[in-house]
């Protein structure tokens, strides 16, 4: 059974599903072996939270959050708002099939891996956190167990009963990483068996999920222990390029390279012809950043965020600081400390290390931020409104940019849009006919036809999840 469970999940993350290819994890996909340890499991649980955080779904929020253009076929019907419950069916598998079944079976077979059982606990509670952003309720306590059979069908637990499971497993994963004896090693293709670097990233998730609930206390007192250098950082990192190893590249060039070249772009996006052509000041110069975050379609776009070998974050170091900018804001009401914690982020920006320069004559700069810049007619406060308020739609709209291909512009959009419009950026309608934001993926279509409890009436995607509502 545990030969076959092995099958399943490598055929699932070889497979070109949504147009998207998967890294090819075994040598030798003909010669099947009994499995003598989970950790051999490992990589392709870590592969499935990528495609879950930079996959099919990634790529709709960022149609509805201003930072994508879909021109044509598939990419254009999303982009003007005709979701369909067969584009969430690949992510939903890669969280089930992909990572809860694999995690129990792993737990099963290698209970005393300290390292490894670690490891799982916060990748786990990454792709099942997400999950519950993009889709509310979903299964989770019942969703993988161990005698499952015809007929057994999970049910749907609250978007916030997960949301505390999942704080409760990321306290567990840290428990557990902080006295493991044991490591994981070149099967943790993200952090190469560095548990420090997943304590790092567990607490920031920690703040994340806390972030979204607007439980910001909570999220304050996790990143002090957060992800402390950009080498830090959860990413997914691509291997080789696609001609010496098919599949293992940044999943926005599988795309651009493949059938689909020509269906999406950033042209044309509020992101890239709106908000990041008017981030410049006397103290900013976002040309550098804004061509390297260009995305083409065509794949054109050579050393940028969409090039072969880019990394693609997952858990980030920006991510960290800026919770904590806004956090030290919200909570403690100081304005000076939100400053010091963005212009760590903008020195970080200015090392040349936060992104490639695509082009040689390109420039960036990004000088401190003092008090008086967000001061009424200060030069991020032409509008006078108040000196807090000005700080943070700064915060906010450095997390739009940061969080460029990750789902953070479309947790924030849902966030913020009751209780801090004033200051959230102002992503427009794809289309005339339309005057809501979207504000959830569709259940995917295998769920509906196959599970009955999966909320009836299905919520469209425009219905709030339970916590933004």
């Amino acid at each position: 059974m545990r030969v076959l469970r092995y099958i399943v999940i490598m055929t699932l993350l070889a497979s070109f599903s949504s147009c998207e290819k998967w890294l090819n994890v075994n040598d030798n996909p003909n010669n099947l072996v009994s499995i003598p340890s989970g950790e051999l499991l490992l990589k392709g649980t870590l592969l499935a939270n990528a495609q879950i955080n930079k996959g099919h779904a990634l790529r709709s929020t960022m149609y509805y959050t201003g930072g994508l253009v879909g021109l044509r076929l598939v990419q254009q019907t999303i982009y003007i708002y005709d979701y369909s419950p067969g584009d969430s069916d690949p992510n939903w598998s890669h969280l089930y099939n992909g990572i809860l079944i694999q995690n129990r079976d792993m737990r099963e077979l290698s209970p005393n891996a300290d390292g490894l059982m670690g490891v799982i606990d916060v990748n786990e509670a990454l792709a099942v956190g997400t999950a519950a952003s993009i889709w509310g309720d979903i299964p989770y306590s019942t969703a993988a167990p161990a005698d499952a059979g015809l007929g057994v069908f999970p049910t749907y637990d609250s978007q916030a009963d997960i949301f505390n499971s999942v704080q409760t497993l990321l306290d567990r994963g840290i428990t557990t990483l902080s006295s493991a004896s044991t490591s994981v090693g070149s099967a943790d293709i993200y952090f190469n068996g560095d548990l420090d670097a997943w304590i790092e990233s567990a607490h920031t998730l920690k703040a994340r999920f806390y972030l979204l609930t607007k439980n910001y206390s909570s999220a304050l007192s996790e990143v002090a222990n957060g992800i402390s250098s950009p080498s830090n950082t959860m990413a997914f990192h691509p291997i080789g390029t696609v001609i010496t190893t098919p599949g293992n590249a940044n999943t926005f060039y599988i795309l651009e390279n493949g059938s689909r070249s020509g269906d999406m772009t950033a042209a044309g996006s509020f992101f890239y012809d709106d908000l990041m052509l008017n981030r410049n000041n006397a103290k900013t110069d976002e040309t550098a950043r804004r061509n390297f975050l260009y995305i083409n379609g065509d794949g054109a776009s050579d050393n940028g965020i969409d090039a072969a070998d880019a990394d693609m974050p997952l858990v980030s170091y920006e991510e960290n600081l800026l919770i904590w900018a806004e956090c030290i804001l919200r909570v403690n009401n100081d304005n000076q400390g939100a400053i010091d914690k963005l212009n760590e982020l903008r020195g970080y920006l200015r090392s040349g290390n936060a992104f490639n320069v695509v082009n040689g004559g390109d420039t960036y700069q990004y000088d401190d931020y003092v008090l008086a810049d967000f001061q009424p007619g200060g030069m991020e406060n032409a509008d006078n409104i108040a000196v807090d308020r000005a700080i943070l739609r700064e915060i906010i709209e450095e997390r739009y940019v940061s969080g460029y291909t990750t789902y953070m512009p479309f947790d924030d959009m849902r966030r913020l849009r009751k209780s801090d419009s004033d200051v959230m950026v102002p992503i427009p309608f794809n289309t005339p006919s339309n005057t809501k934001p979207v504000e959830r993926l569709l259940y995917p279509n295998a769920e509906i036809q196959n599970n009955p409890n999966t909320p009836n009436p299905i919520p469209d995607i425009f219905t709030p999840t339970p916590i933004n509502q």
